[in-house]
């Protein structure tokens, strides 16, 4: 019965003591504007901590570049030192179908530097970190029209931060 609250608690204290921003420099100009209403959104959140979300579109064509947002932003009222894993941020996302089969890992055969890098977070600072993904398989086949599921991992020092499942819709063209 306590391990589940036991494990909340560790992953707020491993969110709150250790995360990485991306450098402005590797934003790119979508981190700018604000999403869609169309996106869907998904957050973890503990109060007086970090907001962590996963933004994509609900609904894509098949064969359209997915974008996806991974937002970091520090909800407490005071700075938090956050421990990144990489020389920049660095972030996973997994794209599964709606029974659990994984598709798409974007760090997929990725060698992670075992680099940890401390950045301070301000209060109401937000961090980001995007990637676009060409709805290819991990076996480099172009994805089926159906339902998806889509989470992201902030890799941080010990435990990566995951959000949410974010569900998602590809179409036919």
């Amino acid at each position: 019965m306590y391990a589940p609250v036991f494990a909340a608690c560790a992953a707020v204290v491993a969110l709150t003591s250790a995360c990485r921003p991306e450098p402005a420099e590797t934003r790119g100009a979508a981190a700018a504007a604000a999403a869609p209403s169309h996106d869907t959104t998904v957050m973890a959140t503990a109060p007086d901590s970090l907001g962590f979300e996963l933004v994509l579109p609900r609904q894509v064509r098949a064969g359209e570049p997915v974008a996806i947002t991974l937002r970091v932003q520090n909800r407490a009222g005071r700075t938090l030192d956050l421990y990144l894993r990489g020389r920049t941020i660095t972030f996973d996302v997994v794209v599964a179908r709606a029974g659990g089969e994984v598709v798409w890992r974007r760090l997929e055969d990725e060698i992670i530097p075992a680099i940890v890098h401390l950045r301070p977070l301000a209060s109401g600072e937000r961090l980001e970190a995007e990637a676009a993904w060409d709805q290819r398989t991990k076996q480099g086949k172009r994805l089926e029209p159906g339902e998806y599921v889509a989470r992201g991992f902030l890799l941080v020092e010990g435990d990566p931060l995951e959000t949410p499942p974010a569900a998602f819709r590809v179409i036919e063209q």
